[in-house]
């Protein structure tokens, strides 16, 4: 039992919902801008649960579509190794979806419609969009933006003044996704780090630049970790891009990514909404040395 529920645990990317759940955090901050809203209202837990279970839900698809040629390239993930049977993840991936929709619907008709948007995207990419170099990121990007968009879609109107600051996500993840196609076989991939390392240096910019406010102190700090987190995956990666150091840069961009999001939160809240959201950086690393991130 305990090594079924590791490979189910291992199979949804345990780590990776961490992140997910930073985007809702950083997503309430921008649409509330205070703490109190958090904890007089059941709409911030529903949303938790509701992104959870979406981002679960695309790892398990990702993995069902997936088995095939993971069988040649990852043979030790849960479902081409046996420890998952392909009819097992269908059913769970089904059940997460579902369950991110109506947790979504108990919070407003807005986060319904994105949490619907988020399982037609995530569809669209584990089954086909993936398999392309360009449209694959982009729609993987989308996803990303989305969900930090469900996050702000706590007070639904919200949502319409700040859309904007989900290009921040969209861009950086466009840029991971287009940098982990390089992370099996035997070629360089200096372009796609490149591409990558520059996508930082913008969302940088882009942060520091709308942070220069009420919290410019916290934002900049903030802004400087991440830049300090992900270079330090990237960097090796720039100086030779093969396979295995790119598959770290792509990892430590995943895990670092609550600190785009705390940055970004910091603008609205300073410090404890960078508190509130780069914590699940924590969460996130700590399962990391557990269980595979990407």
């Amino acid at each position: 039992m305990r090594s079924n529920l590791r490979s189910y645990f291992e199979l949804v990317r345990l780590p990776n919902l961490f992140t997910a759940m930073a985007d809702i955090s950083a997503g309430g901050w921008i649409a509330v801008g205070t703490v109190s809203y958090f904890f007089t209202s059941f709409d911030f837990l529903f949303l938790l649960l509701a992104s959870i279970s979406l981002y679960a839900m695309g790892m398990v698809w990702n993995d069902y579509f997936d088995v095939e040629t993971d069988r040649v390239e990852r043979p030790e993930r849960p479902i081409p190794s046996g420890r998952i049977l392909p009819s097992q993840a269908l059913i769970l991936g089904i059940i997460l979806g579902v369950l991110g929709i109506v947790f979504a619907a108990f919070v407003n008709w807005m986060s319904l419609l994105i949490a619907f948007t988020i399982v037609c995207a995530v569809l669209l990419y584990d089954y086909d969009a993936k398999h392309h170099a360009v449209f694959g990121p982009i729609v993987m990007g989308g996803c990303r933006a989305l969900n930090l968009l469900l996050g702000v879609s706590i007070l639904s109107d919200q949502v319409g003044s700040y859309w904007w600051v989900s290009l921040f996500g969209f861009m950086y993840i466009i840029a991971v996704t287009y940098m982990a196609q390089g992370e099996v076989g035997d070629q360089l991939h200096p372009l796609r780090v490149r591409i990558m390392a520059v996508t930082i240096c913008l969302c940088v910019g882009g942060v520091t630049l709308l942070g220069l406010g009420e919290h410019a102190t916290v934002t900049v700090i903030a802004i400087i970790l991440f830049a300090g987190w992900t270079f330090k995956g990237v960097g090796p990666a720039l100086r030779r891009p093969i396979p295995p150091r790119i598959q770290k840069a792509v990892g430590t961009s995943i895990v670092g990514y609550p600190l785009l999001n705390a940055a970004i939160a910091s603008i609205f809240g300073g410090w404890l909404a960078f508190v509130t959201v780069a914590i699940f950086l924590g969460f996130s690393y700590l399962f990391s040395h557990l269980f595979a991130v990407t």
